[in-house]
């Protein structure tokens, strides 16, 4: 009797430890997962510009900031950035992504390359940098902070 225990001791320590490092792979995979599906944007392409038109001009523009190598300067309103995860499982690299709730104009220099992006004025724009290349999705503004974290807002308010 002592024997089996002794036994079933055993196999359950090792399948604790074999259970370890799959959950945190499953874990990590799923938080990957969610930061791709959170920060995902589909919509028109943002307007290019060869140089800032004066219509776009806020008085007094945010400072310029590097985030992960790229340069992003933008007019008006507020931005946050995330590092988005490839989506194979295995590849550890990321890409940039950064929303901003109504910039006017974006400009992003990456690479000895500068592109002007206008979305206008009540429009969000979602940059993504990706392996060096640039692309830009116009919005219907109110995206900051994240997709979902509104909603998420709302709901923790509300008294179930």
């Amino acid at each position: 009797m002592i024997a089996r225990l002794q036994t079933l001791a055993i196999v359950a320590i090792l399948l604790a430890v074999v259970g370890m490092p799959l959950s945190i792979g499953y874990a990590t995979w799923r938080d990957h997962q969610n930061i791709r599906k959170e920060w995902s944007v589909r919509g028109p392409a943002c307007p290019v510009a060869a140089r800032l038109s004066t219509a776009v001009r806020g008085a007094k523009p945010p400072p310029p900031f590097v985030y992960r190598g790229a340069a992003f300067a933008y007019q008006i309103g507020d931005v946050e950035c995330v590092a988005t995860p490839e989506k194979s499982l295995f590849d550890s690299s990321s890409y940039t992504i950064c929303q901003f709730d109504s910039p006017a104009a974006v400009e992003v220099a990456v690479g000895g390359r500068k592109l002007i992006f206008e979305p206008g004025f009540g429009h969000s724009a979602t940059v993504t940098v990706r392996k060096g290349e640039v692309s830009c999705v116009a919005g219907q503004g109110g995206r900051y902070h994240g997709p979902g974290v509104g909603q998420r807002l709302l709901d923790a308010a509300t008294p179930p």
